[in-house]
């Protein structure tokens, strides 16, 4: 058994697949494969057997090709192993080296403009232990093929910046000539994941675990940041 979460591009998909041997491979990808995500994103949206195969590296094209590129040289190269490809949306935890979520969170604390173009949609995103469940719980399944894996729910970076406003009685400052948000440019989304839970997975409910999460995030900013 192989959980691969390094698989970025089609060259990385080869260079493992030419020295390695084992009964099941799961792949950490991505629902950036999507193109583009869109209200109940399913899994037959993007079909990796379908397009050129382009072998590549991570420099070559955006995040979001070089993910459907690995997609496509799993499937269409190596068709005869049993290979799951997990699609995911943005994962959160305390241990999430991005620090988007984190991002908000100082914003509104230290009274940091930011310029959002897209604040009232909604998305999905899954915790980071739930992401790594999944991938263990199909470690264990039958299942081999795309699929999903999201929180149950959509949330806004609104509702997220109002929580913030509510918790430290700053105003979330808002302004074209603020720092980019992390998430500009998303589309409102949301992913479906029937799939999985057909196989008998359970989701949490993203508005159970984020607040809490932003609360984790506030206890630990002690400082101002200059």
């Amino acid at each position: 058994m192989v959980i691969d979460k390094l698989a970025y591009c089609s060259n990385d998909v080869k260079q493992i697949f030419d020295v390695l041997d084992c009964d099941k491979y799961i792949q950490m990808s991505s629902t950036a494969v999507y193109d583009p995500k869109h209200w109940n994103t399913v899994e037959e949206d993007f079909n990796p057997k379908e397009k050129e195969l382009v072998w590549c590296s991570r420099m070559d094209f955006p995040y979001d090709e070089i993910k459907r590129q690995a997609e496509r040289a799993l499937w269409q190269r190596y068709p005869d192993r049993k290979i799951v490809s997990v699609r995911y949306p943005f994962v959160l935890g305390k241990d999430d080296y991005t620090k988007r979520l984190l991002f908000y969170v100082e914003h509104v604390k230290n009274g940091l403009p930011m310029n959002l173009d897209n604040p009232d949609y909604q998305m999905s995103f899954i915790r980071s232990d739930e992401a790594g469940k999944l991938m263990a719980f199909l470690a264990d399944s039958n299942y081999t093929g795309p699929i999903n894996g999201a929180s149950d729910g959509t949330i806004s970076i609104r509702e997220i910046l109002n929580y913030l406003e509510q918790r430290t009685g700053n105003k979330a400052i808002l302004a074209p000539d603020g720092e980019n948000g992390p998430y500009n440019n998303e589309p409102e989304y949301s992913i479906n994941t029937d799939r999985a839970k057909q196989c008998g997975f359970t989701f949490t409910n993203i508005k159970d675990w984020i607040f809490e999460l932003v609360d984790e995030y506030l206890s630990d900013i002690t400082y101002e940041r200059k």
